[in-house]
């Protein structure tokens, strides 16, 4: 990977066979509607996922990932290894695999060591499994060994066992989503998991939901004899990225100022977000130094997938 001035680490793809077919993947209980430009997986009325045409750039198939089984996994990385292999100096490769089959990590070793792939792409949960349950550990032992980060990816929906009314107003997707990744992101600095597994890096998309701006809330020394700065002692394991370019550059300031300049990374979301240009304006626009805007843009994606 050529250093580039702006490093996007959330930009979207799935393999054109996936894509034109989607209905090979899809539950018996969900539909698929295709459209011209893209097509949509609904469940009793609730849409899942609705991914337009995809670009070459890649890294990350997204929701989509729900959808994966370890056959569809080998197919994604074989075609991301030959879109890295078009574009060596502009893509960097991302690992997918259904980390709970027991060739999971099998397939993820040939994608790291044979393929070059870069790092691995999970959702927050798996079929209700959240990232810091013991069924997951297999899994990170092999993230380890191979000193690989891992994208995460909010998944298509948010398992509750209260109804909150998320099947209206969209919100399983607006609100939903960045619930289960500020849920899943106290869980694994709560569980120990980090503790089990230090060398663990993870990124989250869309500023890690709302963690950096609940993360003193969510602090236990209230009620606990955990000290103040609980969470601090994580930073280095997670990473956020600034996807989609709905933020403003005060509230990316703000995650900067909470989650360290290191941990910050651009995303944009593309194509599904289809507004590139301006995931770069708001890092710029962004109170703070020209080298902290630097570290956003690339320096920080690079130093993380070396």
């Amino acid at each position: 990977m050529k250093k580039s001035l702006v490093v996007d680490v959330h930009h979207h793809w799935m393999p054109e066979e996936h894509y034109r077919r989607p209905e090979l993947y899809v539950r018996q209980d969900e539909e698929v509607i295709h459209e011209p430009d893209r097509f949509r997986i609904r469940r009793a009325g609730v849409q899942l996922f609705s991914p337009p045409r995809m670009t070459a750039a890649a890294l990350h198939v997204g929701v989509w990932l729900d959808w994966v089984d370890l056959k569809a996994a080998r197919l994604i990385n074989d075609r991301m290894a030959e879109v890295t292999a078009q574009y060596p100096d502009r893509v960097i490769p991302v690992a997918h695999v259904p980390a709970l089959e027991i060739d999971g990590s099998k397939e993820l070793r040939r994608a790291v060591l044979e393929l070059g792939c870069k790092g691995v792409g999970i959702n927050t949960h798996i079929g209700g499994v959240l990232l810091d349950n013991e069924r997951m550990y297999p899994f990170y032992k092999t993230v380890s060994d191979l000193d690989i980060p891992i994208l995460v990816h909010p998944a298509s929906e948010l398992p509750m066992s209260h109804p909150h009314g998320m099947e209206q107003f969209n919100l399983t997707r607006n609100l939903g989503r960045a619930f289960d990744t500020t849920i899943n992101i106290a869980r694994l600095m709560l569980s120990g998991t980090l503790d089990r597994f230090p060398d663990l890096r993870f990124v989250f998309s869309h500023l890690g939901g709302a963690f950096f701006a609940l993360k003193n809330r969510l602090n236990p020394a209230f009620w606990d004899k955990r000290s103040k700065g609980f969470f601090d002692k994580y930073k280095k394991n997670i990473f956020i990225d600034t996807a989609p370019p709905f933020w403003s550059p005060e509230e990316i300031r703000f995650a900067v100022q909470m989650m360290g300049e290191g941990q910050v990374l651009m995303g944009s979301d593309f194509p599904t977000i289809g507004l590139l240009r301006d995931s770069v304006k708001i890092i710029q626009k962004a109170k703070t130094t020209s080298q902290v805007k630097k570290k956003l843009l690339g320096e920080n994606a690079r130093k993380l997938f070396r």
